[in-house]
């Protein structure tokens, strides 16, 4: 089961009731799920029973900050996401808060206390770190209808490091993760469509503060794109087998 849901993407059930106002419902699956963000789990998605595709927001923050943690560079108490999403991203229900007349012309952040994709997006950076880790994760919505923009924060203990060199490295084999030149400012319409997480490195005046810019399609690479790229390891396809072709409605 490649599962779209977000049932088993937290590995504590208490933690997942929480967030979600009701107990579990299969608390039994939990320790067999395996996280499908390839990029981390690869290995265990080829063997998987019950997969979890990570969220959107998730997807994009994680990716992000994953070089840095993995490195030990980052101080881990004080990690910031300020993220700006579509509205495509609350589906396709309808809501005031999704019409049109309410979203155009506005951006406004949502969630601040607390947004369920905050726990999942803590989980994978405590992996990443081998630590707890302070996150501040902001969501917000912005006029268009898909695309997410994750523009993260975090304090290098070491400046000496190549910080491109560094991210270059660590996805020089991923398919789906493409590290920009140094400089360069990713756009939210150049994956439209595509199950590409595009990003850059900077640090402002060579200071210690690092900011990663990250983006994705919150309908692909933040969600059906990334359930097709992890069917494709579990049956050892080609991971870009039918990612070929732009997905664009909405």
């Amino acid at each position: 089961v490649i599962d779209l849901s977000a049932d088993f993407r937290l590995q504590d059930a208490e933690e997942w009731a929480k967030w979600y106002g009701q107990p579990h419902g299969a608390p039994e699956l939990l320790d067999e799920a395996v996280y499908g963000l390839p990029a981390v789990n690869r290995e265990q998605i080829k063997k998987a029973r019950l997969i979890a595709v990570p969220g959107c927001y998730p997807t994009a923050t994680q990716l992000g900050f994953l070089p840095l943690l993995e490195a030990g560079l980052a101080d881990t108490s004080r990690l910031i996401a300020d993220c700006k999403s579509g509205v495509s991203g609350a589906g396709r229900g309808a809501a005031v808060g999704s019409l049109y007349s309410e979203t155009s012309e506005s951006m406004k952040a949502y969630a601040v206390k607390g947004h369920r994709h905050l726990p999942e997006i803590r989980q994978g950076l405590r992996r990443a770190a081998g630590k707890d880790v302070g996150l501040t994760f902001v969501p917000h919505l912005t006029p268009m209808i898909r695309g997410i923009h994750s523009t993260l924060y975090a304090t290098v203990v070491d400046r000496s490091v190549d910080l491109q060199a560094l991210f270059e490295k660590r996805y020089a084999n991923e398919p789906f993760v493409d590290v920009m030149p140094a400089g360069s400012h990713p756009e939210t319409r150049s994956v439209r469509g595509a199950n590409v997480c595009r990003i850059a490195v900077h640090r402002p005046q060579d200071g210690d503060l690092v900011v990663v810019l990250s983006v994705i399609d919150n309908l692909v690479k933040g969600a059906s794109g990334q359930a097709v790229q992890n069917m494709n390891i579990l049956f050892g396809l080609d991971e870009r087998f039918g990612l070929s072709h732009a997905g664009m409605l909405p």
